[in-house]
């Protein structure tokens, strides 16, 4: 498996829950990431082999001398990429002298949000050239497998969708660790609107708190916990002091026990202007959290609005806070949004549904190539 970050991430995520529970009598994982992360970390707790693969998200001559140094050293029987750089990298090396299985994964497919530019017409141009050289792709959203197939850089015969999956258990703690020291409350603060993700543009938590304000004025007990860290935070930070809720928020920036943090959220918040199928929605759910989301992408695919969550339209900062002051203000409609989206998180989204339909699927392409 192939990703170009190691840090706290969906597709790390993503990636890591598959390397620690796949069926180890029939498949041997190894992983080509970045020296050090949470990821590196985290797979080597696990006895998981890790080999340093520094790639560029610039087109560069020695990635890929790297990454092809690297697929003939290891001689894998599936190249599993994850993401745009990996999957540039690892399909192109690929192409030369490779009889194996090649598989990628879309965690979102992020260029075709941008506004149509010169840089996304040559993402999509790519895709399209290596998509020949793949023996499958893999959505992790039915949205982005119909954009990928009206955008050509995802074929019908050789795609799958399968959904992310959370460890359900691992999420919903009903007892405090007594060994976690972080506490989101004080005396003062009695309830905890939070949220999981970089900071960067696609999140659109300048929507968040552009809106905190009018919340605020109803309850000025609230606290927002934003957990994670990206380009972006000190201008969320000076945006936060600008409207003067600053005091209002706690930047925590990247944090590695989600679990216990979720477990002190009182109402979940997810202000993406797209996204693919995140993991964060899951680990909510699963952590039996009210969700306030944007109405995009995959999200739509998780939650019905007013069913397990309530959705509103993105870079809609009023809209956004209406829907945090409802759930505020009615604690019986969170119990009930809470339990639907627990229900369906642990009966279409678990853990075990999405590696067991991986392994199928790689059992499928080996059988497939050895027949060819």
């Amino acid at each position: 498996m192939l990703i170009d970050e190691a840090k706290m991430g969906g597709g790390q995520q993503h990636l890591l829950w598959l390397a620690q529970k796949i069926d180890k009598s029939k498949f041997e994982i190894e992983v080509a990431c970045e020296e050090n992360g949470y990821l590196v970390d985290e797979l080597k707790k696990n006895n998981i082999k890790v080999h340093r693969l520094d790639i560029s998200n610039s087109l560069s001559v020695k990635s890929f001398i790297s990454t092809y140094q690297l697929l003939k050293k290891v001689s894998p029987d599936i190249i599993h990429t994850h993401g745009g750089t990996a999957g540039f990298y690892g399909r192109l090396a690929s192409i030369i002298n490779y009889r194996g299985v090649v598989v990628h994964t879309y965690h979102g497919i992020h260029y075709l949000n941008f506004d149509k530019n010169l840089v996304g017409w040559l993402y999509k141009l790519i895709d399209k050239f290596l998509l020949r050289f793949t023996d499958c792709t893999i959505c992790v959203a039915q949205k982005d497998f119909e954009i990928g197939l009206k955008e050509g850089i995802v074929k019908k015969e050789n795609s799958i969708v399968i959904h992310n999956g959370v460890d359900v258990e691992k999420f919903f703690l009903t007892n405090k660790n007594s060994d976690f020291k972080i506490n989101l409350k004080n005396e003062n603060e009695s309830i905890i609107i939070g949220s999981v993700g970089r900071l960067h543009y696609q999140k659109g938590y300048e929507y968040l708190i552009n809106g905190s304000k009018s919340v605020l004025e109803k309850f000025p007990n609230v606290k927002f916990v934003l957990i994670g860290d990206g380009e972006l935070r000190s201008s969320l930070e000076s945006l936060a002091r600008k409207n003067g809720v600053y005091n209002s928020y706690s930047f925590m920036g990247d944090q590695k026990e989600i679990p216990e943090l979720l477990a002190q959220i009182d109402i979940f918040v997810l202000p993406s202007l797209w996204e693919g199928l995140p993991l964060v929605i899951l680990e909510a759910m699963a952590a039996k959290k009210p969700i306030v989301a944007t109405e995009v992408n995959g999200i739509v695919e998780i939650i019905e609005s007013g069913k397990e969550g309530i959705l509103v339209p993105p870079k809609d900062s009023t809209a956004l806070s209406l829907a945090l002051i409802r759930l505020l203000e009615n604690n019986e409609l969170c119990k009930v949004l809470a339990t639907n989206a627990y229900e369906k998180v642990a009966r279409d989204f678990n853990i075990s549904k999405m590696i067991n339909e991986t392994e199928s699927l790689y059992l499928k392409l080996l059988l497939k190539k050895e027949n060819a």
